[in-house]
């Protein structure tokens, strides 16, 4: 068991013109129109008439239905933001009950490299007096249309503890953001699932929560003897909508 432990927290962007033709007296058509006159006339007529408005179209021509639809680019698409932490901590929002920063550079752990980038979530890793808790959350908004709604991302869990028996858990749960109630649980961890990797996980949303906005939450609650480090890293909400 590698036992990973946190060392304390110290410091946390055209015109047209028309020429007339002057008639002789002698001339016994003299005053008449000619055919070039005629026509003439009645290119002048429509030019002083101006473009009709149906001009061009044929006269059955028919509106574009009401109800078509504009192109737009479909899913999937993934809801959160900086879900791979290497933009920093914004705008996940970290709450750490030893005071540690939860978003951290893969060197500040001993021989565990980030799944991706340089950049990782670590929660617990270290063992509080009386137990402790860490939370780490980011709000979305879930668009009317998306269906359906997989969780997919990488878990590493790295314990101390001694026994198969769930000391320190995780859960990863949607949330109401006004009354930060746990509306389903996507997956739970213990220290009883430390492994030597990481491991993909996925879970797919079972309620219907189209057009709000919601919290993703991770919770770790940790007791107050050999530490439990639940790692998280390239995270993706994807759902299928119209952008």
């Amino acid at each position: 068991m590698r036992a990973l432990t946190k060392a304390p927290l110290c410091a946390l962007l055209a015109a047209s013109s028309f020429g007339c033709a002057t008639a002789s007296s002698s001339d016994p058509d003299a005053g008449k129109p000619s055919a070039s006159g005629d026509a003439a006339i009645a290119e002048r007529a429509d030019a002083t008439q101006g473009i009709r408005p149906d001009a061009g179209a044929p006269a059955d021509a028919s509106p574009p239905p009401a109800d078509a639809s504009p192109d737009c680019v479909t899913g999937p698409v993934n809801l959160l933001s900086n879900a791979g932490f290497d933009n920093g901590v914004a705008p996940w929002v970290e709450a750490s009950g030893g005071g540690f920063a939860l978003v951290v550079n893969q060197s500040e752990l001993n021989g565990v490299d980030a799944d991706s980038g340089e950049f990782l979530a670590w929660l617990g890793g270290y063992s509080p007096d009386g137990g402790d808790t860490d939370v780490f959350h980011q709000d979305f908004f879930l668009p009317a249309d998306a269906t359906p709604v997989t969780l997919n991302g990488m878990v590493f869990v790295d314990s101390a503890e001694l026994f198969s028996i769930p000391f320190d858990t995780l859960k990863l749960e949607l949330v109401n953001v006004a009354s930060g109630a746990s509306l389903e649980t996507l997956q739970s961890w213990s220290n009883a699932d430390e492994g030597t990797d990481w491991v993909p996980f996925s879970a797919t949303v079972a309620g219907n929560y189209a057009g709000q906005t919601l919290r993703l939450r991770l919770t770790a609650n940790l007791d107050s003897s050999n530490t439990t480090s639940f790692l998280f890293d390239t995270l993706s909400l994807n759902t299928t909508t119209c952008q």
